[in-house]
């Protein structure tokens, strides 16, 4: 799939509401039977926060969640979070796991996860890598961007939403949902966009807003080399494309 080159923008408004890195590896026993005390001393004063998750799913859940190709938290994972808690590290015995809420630009987002990563790799040598993922998640709030009066057919493209530009129908569409799953040069994207209800409990109001979340992954062989790093990078300036 090859998108349009685009100029690069830093966004004032910035609509991205998360962004996750997690790099897979085959099963390390040692952080299921040991307590990351090594790999905490490390990183303790950028992430002081800790608690450990041992989640429990019904088979039904883990059914579900494994058809949308999440991530099933089956066994216990440790949660290194920020002070402001923007920031959250997961570790668990096959995967580590980059999460932000306050994200600015990829070089502030790749730095944090190098540091990261460069560390686990020391303590815990993962033998190589069978899944490198980065997922964007856009939500477009007109609201909080000032186009409270803009129609969402002049914000969206008709290439992924047709029916918004159907005068008979875009006014009484409440709900899209869509799931794509693109080939890209260095893996897929899984890329799923629709309009979805935000609701705002403190205020005691609803509103429709467009949620745009592209997981772009690779899920053959990696090295623990610079591999990684330039996957990373190519699916960065592709998500750019996409959402442009």
């Amino acid at each position: 799939m090859n998108w349009p080159e685009s100029d690069r923008v830093i966004y004032q408004r910035n609509p991205l509401i998360q962004v996750t890195c997690q790099l897979r590896f085959p099963p390390i026993l040692k952080i299921s039977h040991q307590e990351p005390v090594e790999f905490q001393d490390e990183i303790r004063f950028q992430y002081p926060l800790f608690e450990t998750n041992k989640p429990q799913f019904s088979s039904e859940i883990s059914q579900v969640v494994q058809q949308l190709g999440l991530p099933l938290l089956s066994d216990l994972s440790y949660n290194f979070k920020s002070e402001d808690q923007r920031w959250q590290l997961l570790v668990a015995n096959e995967f580590i796991t980059l999460t932000t809420f306050a994200y600015e630009r990829y070089e502030q987002f790749q730095k944090r996860l190098r540091d990261a990563v460069e560390i686990f790799e020391r303590i815990y040598k993962p033998s190589f890598y069978t899944r490198v993922g980065l997922q964007y998640q856009d939500l477009i709030v007109r609201s909080k961007l000032g186009l409270e009066d803009r129609d969402w057919s002049d914000l969206i493209t008709t290439d992924i939403a047709s029916e918004l530009y159907n005068q008979q129908l875009a006014p009484s569409i409440q709900s899209i949902i869509k799931n794509l799953i693109l080939t890209t040069e260095y893996g897929q994207v899984n890329f799923k966009h629709g309009l979805v209800i935000v609701k705002e409990p403190e205020k005691n109001n609803s509103e429709v807003a467009y949620l745009l979340d592209a997981d772009f992954y690779t899920e053959r062989k990696v090295e623990r080399n610079e591999n990684v790093w330039n996957i990373l990078d190519q699916f960065n300036k592709s998500a750019r494309k996409l959402f442009r």
